[in-house]
């Protein structure tokens, strides 16, 4: 039982509220004991008051150190060359293009492939990773030096290693380049090349015979593909190039195109002059050489081929053969025939008809040649002048000749040919020439057709 402290009355103690005035019968903690709870507050706070000084001086030592090693990471030197050593290792180009690229030289992540490629192979992976940390390491220990290269098996520089300012003022930022060789181009011929490069669409013309820069790139085994342009027409193909076989600073370039070179047999063209034999591919004349290439030739398109030659002045042609796309190979042998029956009866026809009027020809160079050798002695052009054309080119460099006072001494021809077209005689003998030299020497002569009142209209040697 308890006494209520409000009315006074005796209330039983597991009641809660007097039943009598309603006021609260739970028990009140005494003052003593107020007193000793403040009191255990109060050192209670004052030691903790002491230990969070502590506790935020232990946090942001953690914080730093777990920022450092964060930085470190991220951003020292040897995170910076694994993060390239990585790139390389696992085929990444994009990683690999932005970390080797510069303001002035971009790496595409052609480029990229290339390098990964040369790298494997020409450095290996192992001595790579461990030449750049060798070299950082070297970097960081020395203030003297601010660069230095990482090189392949063959001592070609590979990376180049420069030791560029500090990154959070802790670690010693390193950049990262390749060296650059330009790749030189020499064609055989004037050619255009259209190609990527630098992820941008380039052309290059390059003279025939002249080194002509295809750009600067970075070390590689390089196989660009390429659309060619000459006057023989457009080629696909490549450009291909490896820093294995460059120079100090430019590396040569070889050319792969789908090309085809032609060599020409000819049949039934033995009675025509050598000099005069000519091939036509697609309508272009050049001169015929037995052991020449002709080309190249795009694969992708047929070839339309003939030959044409002179016997006693007049020409013969061949039939035309076209090369189909199937049959052109990188070297592809054409035989070209010319109707030989037709050609060796107009020869025979013709040196029977130079029998007839030789000796007319032999006469009139035993009566020419002393009367002008009589002309440049004596200064006299009307010793000569009924032996040449008037009007003609011969005329006036005879006149020309014997006025200038320059002695020359002629021979007599030893006539080897003689063919005739309609009034003109072509006359082929050997001689001194003017060179003192003794060679072959060619006149044509104009006269009636039976050889009579011959005058000279040309002269050459």
């Amino acid at each position: 039982m308890q006494n209520c402290p409000k009315c006074g009355e005796t209330v039983n103690t597991v009641n809660k509220v007097c039943p009598y005035c309603g006021q609260s019968l739970r028990s009140r903690p005494s003052n003593n004991k107020k007193r000793a709870t403040r009191q255990n507050n109060k050192t209670l706070n004052n030691k903790v008051r002491k230990i969070i000084p502590w506790g935020i001086a232990l946090f942001i030592i953690i914080l730093l150190i777990i920022i450092f090693f964060l930085l470190k990471n991220f951003n020292s030197p040897e995170a910076q060359a694994d993060l390239l050593v990585n790139a390389i290792d696992n085929n990444d180009t994009q990683k690999v293009s932005s970390v080797l690229s510069t303001q002035n030289n971009n790496v595409d992540e052609d480029e990229a492939t290339a390098y990964i490629k040369y790298i494997k192979e020409e450095v290996g992976m192992k001595n790579f990773a461990e030449s750049i940390h060798d070299k950082i390491s070297k970097l960081n220990e020395g203030d003297s030096q601010v660069s230095n290269y990482v090189t392949a098996r063959n001592s070609e520089k590979v990376l180049k290693i420069t030791k560029n300012g500090t990154r959070f003022f802790l670690f010693n930022n390193m950049n990262f380049t390749a060296p650059t060789k330009e790749a030189i181009v020499k064609p055989k011929f004037d050619a255009t090349y259209k190609f990527r490069s630098n992820d941008k669409q380039r052309t290059v013309t390059a003279d025939k015979n002249q080194a002509t820069s295809l750009g600067k790139f970075i070390p590689g085994d390089y196989s660009i593909e390429a659309k060619r342009e000459t006057e023989n027409g457009q080629f696909s193909g490549e450009l291909k190039f490896n820093f294995n076989d460059s120079n100090n600073e430019t590396v040569d370039v070889n050319q792969s195109f789908n090309e085809a070179y032609l060599r020409f047999n000819l049949n039934g063209a033995d009675n025509l002059d050598k000099d005069t034999i000519k091939v036509k591919i697609n309508d272009k004349s050049f001169d015929y050489d037995n052991s020449k290439a002709y080309g190249p030739y795009p694969k992708t398109k047929q070839i339309t081929v003939k030959a044409v030659g002179e016997a006693k002045k007049k020409e013969f042609s061949s039939d035309e053969t076209t090369i189909q796309t199937d049959n052109l190979k990188d070297n592809t042998t054409v035989s070209i025939n010319f109707d030989e029956e037709e050609i060796d009866k107009y020869v025979k026809k013709k040196e029977k008809e130079e029998n007839s009027f030789r000796n007319k020809i032999t006469n009139f160079f035993s009566d020419y040649t002393p009367a002008l050798n009589t002309a440049y002695t004596q200064n006299n052009f009307d010793m000569v002048s009924e032996f040449v054309k008037k009007g003609s080119s011969n005329y006036k460099a005879t006149k020309n000749g014997i006025s200038s006072n320059q002695y020359r001494f002629f021979q007599i021809p030893q006539i080897s040919e003689i063919v005739r077209l309609d009034d003109k005689f072509y006359v082929t003998g050997y001689a001194l020439k003017r060179d003192g030299q003794y060679g072959e020497v060619n006149y044509v002569l104009e006269g009636t057709s039976k050889g009579d009142d011959l005058q000279v209209i040309n002269y050459s040697e």
